[in-house]
């Protein structure tokens, strides 16, 4: 399975409070991601989710887009 299908769910859940199932897709997308980058990005987000912080800034959502 592609990891970007996690990434976006991730992205979905952490927008509509589901932080547990946030994290959980981040944590999949990290095993299957061969990009580096992404994978720290994916991992910072899952540290700022745990610690009950908000990752998503306007700029990063830009990114999305």
């Amino acid at each position: 399975m592609d990891g970007f299908i996690y990434n976006s769910r991730g992205l979905a859940r952490a927008l509509t409070g589901d932080v547990d199932g946030a994290i959980e897709d981040f944590e999949k997308f990290v095993q299957l991601a061969g990009n580096e980058e992404e994978k720290a990005q994916r991992k910072g987000w899952i540290e700022s989710l745990k610690k009950g912080e908000n990752p998503f800034t306007d700029e990063v959502l830009k990114e999305f887009r």
